[in-house]
């Protein structure tokens, strides 16, 4: 069986000369799946207009995982980790104490949620997917990544400030 397409997204917005709201709908498509809110359809996500400005500024935080997560209200678990396959986020993200994780190329974000039965896939270039095998997930991340030639190159852990 293969991955459920729950509803399709695209990516046509820009800042300036960049391209793009991946990271900071990644996050925040992180964050409300980490208060436990469903997602079901592209209307349950934050407003896109509202994404494109957080991405402008999120661009500039590049170097600062701490200070990008903190826009949306999340922390990162454990620092920025270099990555080279989907297996090492899959197993990465289902290992941590939170099972949700944001991922990237040199050129994209996307995001990972490990539950039991119940595994998530968000990707803003395609859309958001769910799986109860890992197998069947892991065949709809990898087809997000391969059209990029760096391939996955790191990934952070998220879970929700403290309050």
């Amino acid at each position: 069986m293969a991955a459920k397409l729950v509803f399709a997204l695209s990516n046509n917005f820009t800042q300036k000369d960049q391209q793009g709201i991946c990271t900071a709908s990644s996050l925040n498509w992180a964050k409300r799946v980490l208060l436990g809110r469903s997602v079901e359809r592209e209307s349950d996500l934050v407003d896109a207009s509202v994404l494109n400005i957080q991405m402008a500024k999120l661009r500039r935080l590049d170097s600062d995982p701490t200070a990008q997560c903190a826009l949306v209200g999340l922390v990162p678990v454990g620092g920025d980790r270099a990555v080279s396959s989907i297996s090492q986020v899959v197993s990465l993200t289902k290992a941590s104490s939170t099972g949700v994780s944001i991922f990237w190329t040199a050129e994209h974000t996307m995001g990972y949620r490990y539950k039991h039965l119940n595994k998530e896939f968000f990707d803003q270039n395609r859309g958001f997917y769910r799986a109860k095998k890992t197998k069947e997930i892991a065949k709809e991340m990898a087809n997000s990544v391969t059209p990029f030639p760096s391939g996955v190159v790191g990934m952070r852990i998220v879970a929700l400030e403290p309050s």
